[in-house]
């Protein structure tokens, strides 16, 4: 418990300056990256024959992201049909099948990131490169714009729009996911995550037999999957393999990866509210240091995630800390806990923070099996999953979280005979029809087309239990 106290104390003590930076690449301030990175953004705007400039109404902005999306998606697609190509390809690897290369990319457009595939043996290094690595960072682009844009419209930050999507995915990408993960790299890289564009080594093991070990642009990978929340893996059994993950260290800089950005939107919230209200009302009285490095509004948001969190993780952590008593009633020592599926270098303790973190902040790596959790620690990541507001991904929780804070306060608004307002705006009825909408559709996707996956393809699940459906 101690390790795990700690591990979310430097996460705090990481998140305020991270939260402070993105808030000035939200809200279009100066930074120290800005004599460098604008003639970078310039070059690149007239390079894809975009006005960076325009500010742009809420339609315009999602036209412009989707149609943005959607050019990479035939790009990338391109890719994976030809990647049997001899470009980057020591393994000589085959061209993907086209249904799956279909899947694959809409999956990592849209930030699912879910592999029907080994990557080890079903992509070569260009494909890794071209088609996972690069959709990893746009996709992560694609939704902190997007969060960017609600932000300034809910607080009314923007008076003329919502800002512009190609500023907002050129910053983004320039300014944090890629100096980010140069430095995120390098760190797993020195904890001995492969970097190389080598072919696979086959090695005599100490039990007289060969085994392929699998080499590539790994830890590049490895850092955007994390830092931009969006999960799958180089290898397929994911950051449970030593070459993907090898160290407690290495766990905690994957770890902090995916914890970084979702928080620091959380701050920037708060901020870029802050200001809004300050042009509205004028200044206020002196604020604490935590109103000040989180906002008034993201201090709330913030603290509801991280109480969700801390239940989550507490019950994980003390559901696997007690073993498996079916393991127990054979004779096997359950002092460590609940071992099954789990790394002894992480243990029970990393085991469940990993676990914790990866579905609370959307990223769907694992460093151990989840499959073999105890069902009440298996609870968490489904429970963290569905609800989809501790933090959540790229933005993602922070919406989904301020929709439940509209409904809170326009049924409180009833409750107490007053109009209903939140961020100086009055909830009425088209908002709250919006909002249900919003909060509906989740859950309604999901139950609707697992209800049509088992009613037509009933023998085709794995495990025909409650667990494989959820």
């Amino acid at each position: 418990m101690f390790q795990i106290a700690v591990s979310l104390l430097i996460y705090l003590l990481l998140v305020i300056p991270a939260g402070r930076y993105v808030y000035h690449i939200m809200a279009g301030k100066k930074t120290f990256a800005d004599p460098v990175m604008n003639r970078i953004d310039s070059g690149l705007c007239r390079i894809c024959f975009v006005n960076a400039k325009k500010n742009m109404t809420w339609k315009q902005y999602v036209l412009a992201l989707l149609a943005t999306n959607g050019f990479m998606l035939v790009l990338t697609y391109l890719v994976l049909r030809i990647q049997a190509l001899p470009i980057f390809n020591p393994n000589g690897i085959g061209a993907m099948e086209p249904t799956l290369s279909f899947n694959t990319v809409i999956s990592f457009m849209t930030n699912t990131n879910l592999q029907h595939y080994a990557g080890e043996s079903g992509l070569s290094y260009l494909s890794q490169m071209v088609v996972i690595i690069f959709m990893m960072f746009t996709s992560a682009a694609s939704g902190y714009a997007a969060c960017a844009a609600f932000i300034r419209g809910i607080t009314g930050y923007s008076q003329n729009g919502v800002g512009n999507f190609y500023s907002d995915l050129i910053r983004i990408t320039t300014r944090v996911l890629i100096p980010f993960s140069i430095l995120g790299g390098l760190l797993l890289v020195w904890q001995g995550v492969p970097q190389n564009l080598s072919g696979n080594i086959v090695v005599d093991t100490l039990e007289g037999g060969r085994q392929i070990i699998a080499g590539g642009p790994v830890a590049a990978l490895e850092i955007i999957k994390h830092l931009g929340t969006n999960g799958g893996g180089f290898l397929g059994a994911n950051s449970s393999t030593p070459i993907e993950n090898p160290t407690i260290l290495s766990n905690l800089i994957e770890m902090y990866s995916m914890m970084l950005l979702p928080g620091a939107c959380v701050i920037a919230f708060g901020k870029m509210a802050a200001d809004s209200r300050a042009r509205r009302v004028g200044a206020g009285k002196k604020e604490s240091f935590l109103h000040r490095a989180f906002g008034r509004e993201g201090m709330s948001i913030f603290l509801a995630m991280t109480i969700l969190f801390l239940l989550g993780l507490g019950l994980c952590f003390w559901a696997e800390s007690q073993g498996n008593p079916r393991l127990a009633e054979i004779g096997l020592s359950q002092s460590m806990g609940s071992m099954e599926g789990k790394e002894v270098r992480f243990g029970t303790a990393q085991s469940s923070l990993f676990t914790t973190v990866t579905t609370s902040f959307t990223t769907g790596t694992v460093n151990n099996m989840h499959d073999t959790l105890t069902p009440l620690g298996g609870l968490v990541p489904m429970l963290h999953m569905m609800l989809n507001v501790v933090f959540g991904g790229k933005g993602v929780g922070l919406m989904n979280m301020i929709l439940y804070a509209i409904l809170a306060v326009f049924i409180c608004g009833l409750m107490v005979g007053r109009t209903p307002e939140y961020l100086g705006r009055q909830i009425e009825g088209r908002e709250m029809k919006l909002t249900a909408l919003c909060i509906i559709i989740h859950p309604l996707l999901i139950l609707a087309f697992s209800a049509l996956a088992v009613g037509q393809l009933p023998d085709r699940l794995a495990l025909p239990t409650a667990a494989s459906m959820a």
